[in-house]
């Protein structure tokens, strides 16, 4: 089982296929998209609404790369296994 990390302001894991998954808390508005891109990965808690990392590899990289874009104020951040951002 992955580890996920998460605090205050961030929600992270890195997925068995070594990509990075944050999610800015902070910058989070609740919109959801991603809950429904990669519904096995993302998951919107209950106390504010706020997208939390559940699974880093519940859905495939391209779902999750999927929800990633279709956040609308592109609060999660994908890096490669080298530590290279590739999303946003």
């Amino acid at each position: 089982m992955v580890q996920v990390n998460t605090t205050e302001s961030i929600s992270e894991a890195t997925r068995t296929d070594g990509y990075k998954i944050t999610v800015d808390l902070d910058k989070c508005i609740a919109a959801g998209p991603c809950s429904i891109a990669a519904p096995l990965t993302f998951l919107l808690r209950d106390s504010d609404g706020k997208a939390v990392i559940a699974d880093p590899d519940g859905d495939t990289f391209e779902k999750v790369l999927e929800a990633a874009r279709c956040c609308p104020i592109l609060a999660i951040i994908i890096k490669d296994k080298n530590g290279k951002q590739i999303f946003p």
